[in-house]
Parts: C-alpha cells; structure tokens; sequence
C-alpha cells in the first residue's frame, strides 16, 4: 500500500506543477506529469529485474501494437462522447475544454513540435505505467488479489487527478475533463496489464491516447 500512496501524491505533486497557470503552453507541463514518477518508475525496474520479469513485461510481442491501438481508439471514442456530453458545444461548459487546451499548448507549437512532443508524450506514459502498473498494481496483487487489484489500481489512478480539476477551474467551476480521462484511461490500462501480465501494451495504450488527444485529433480548435 506504500507504494500506492507514494505514487498517488507524486501524481497529485505532478498535476499542481503542470497544470499551474505559470507553466501554460511550456514544456515543463510534460515534465511535471513524466518526472514525478521516475524514481518509482526506476525502482519498478530494478524490481522487476530481481524478480527476473523484466524481459517478460517490456519485451514487445506480436499483437502488442493492435492492443495498444485498439484501446487508444476505444478510449478517445469514449472521451468525444463525454465531451459531446459534458462540454456541449456553445454552452459555458465548453470553457473547460478550452482551459484544457491553452494549458497543453498552441496547436501550431505542436504541430512545429511533433517529434520532440511525441518522445515526451512516449516518456510521461512509460513513467506512468511502469510507477501504476509496474509497482503499485503487482504489489496490490498481493494484498488484495488480481481480480480486484487492477480495478483498485483504476480508480485510484484516477483519483489522483482529481486535484488537477481544481488547479484547471474556470469561472463555472472545477474542471472534470482530465480526471476523467484519466479514470478511464487508467482502468483500461490497468486491464491490459492484468489481462496481458505485460506493460508495453498498456504504454502503447497510454501513449496513443495522449497523442490522439493532444496533438492528432484534438478535441477542440483554438
């Protein structure tokens, strides 16, 4: 449970440093997200070297490029619908996506950036899996069992953007586009590894998805 703990408040830490109005259509947005959970990231792979799985859980396979794709476009379908949903266009609602979105950046910046974005995007989503899926999840295997384990693992992924809806509020209130993103993008992710037992799926998943959103088919023009 510690190191479920650990990684919900880095997350939490990550979110107040990205989404801060100081770091708006900046870099260090990236880095906020993908840096604050390196070093958990980096103990998950000393752990998994010791246990001898790393081979087994970051060694690509036949198939992992159709999962990864597949559930990137499953999951940004299901965030148009909850756009279409929550922020319907032409109402005041429809301001929290646009906060969303000059926090990420000017379309024409990453369009100019699309390489270096992506190994960004690639970075923040392999910190990520290897903290959430890597460590926390094997380690609520244990405790809590594999058929709830990665639903626990979910949610409180989830939960731990929470906060970011407060730090990304507009005039109507606290904004819910990103935690619930990120709470469906972490039970799916989450599902793939139990499903699999590997995380380059779940990372190609992560990865697909941020970029669909972020850079290939936005979600909102400015």
């Amino acid at each position: 449970m510690l190191y479920a703990i650990l990684a919900f408040v880095l997350s939490v830490a990550g979110g107040y440093f990205a989404f801060a109005p100081l770091h708006a259509n900046t870099p260090w947005i990236w880095l906020g997200l993908g840096l604050v959970q390196l070093p958990l990231a980096v103990y998950a792979l000393i752990r998994l070297r010791n246990a001898g799985a790393l081979r087994e859980m970051m060694q690509p396979r036949w198939g992992d490029i159709s999962l990864g794709v597949g559930s990137a476009l499953g999951l940004y379908a299901l965030t148009w619908a909850g756009r279409v949903w929550i922020t319907p266009s032409g109402t005041t609602r429809e301001a929290w996506l646009m906060r969303v979105y000059l926090q990420v950046g000017d379309p024409k910046v990453i369009q100019n950036n699309l390489t270096l974005l992506g190994v960004a995007i690639l970075a923040v989503s392999a910190c990520d899996e290897l903290a959430w899926r890597g460590l926390v999840q094997p380690t609520l295997d244990e405790r809590l069992g594999s058929r709830r384990s990665w639903i626990v693992t979910g949610l409180l992924y989830g939960a731990s953007f929470l906060p970011a809806g407060w730090f990304l509020r507009d005039a109507i209130g606290p904004n819910p586009l990103v935690p619930a993103a990120a709470l469906a993008g972490g039970v799916v992710w989450s599902l793939l590894v139990a499903r699999t037992q590997r995380l380059v799926p779940a990372v190609l998943s992560h990865g697909l998805y941020v970029w669909f959103v972020v850079a290939q088919f936005r979600l909102f023009a400015l």
